[in-house]
């Protein structure tokens, strides 16, 4: 029994760049999935607004601590983007528990 030709053949080639999209429409999200994955975009271009929105000072000047420039808030918007990832990871995830929950109450009818 030699390891490595069981690695052999269970080994699977990585999708070619013509058969991804198939691969990919072969599954279909349902409305919390989709609602996860348009929140995320719509936050992530947010996230690029409140950096530039809520700027950070670059340099101020000594005798009265004013901000003589401004530089992009860059933490602000990872911050934004981390917080928009983990709030759409939580509805992604109740979606697909939701699916698979109906995938087995389908099994389940068709068995009975």
């Amino acid at each position: 029994m030699n390891m490595f030709d069981e690695i052999e053949k269970q080994k699977e080639d990585l999708p070619k760049f013509k058969t991804i999209p198939r691969e990919v429409s072969k599954y279909s999200f349902n409305g919390y999935q989709k609602f996860a994955i348009v929140v995320f975009c719509v936050c992530f271009c947010f996230g690029i607004i409140l950096g530039n929105l809520f700027p950070v000072c670059g340099s101020s000047s000594n005798f009265y601590g004013t901000c003589t420039s401004t530089e992009f808030n860059f933490s602000l918007m990872l911050f934004f983007w981390f917080v928009s990832f983990l709030l759409c990871l939580f509805f992604y995830a109740l979606g697909h528990i939701i699916s698979l929950l109906t995938s087995i109450d389908n099994q389940l009818r068709k068995n009975k």
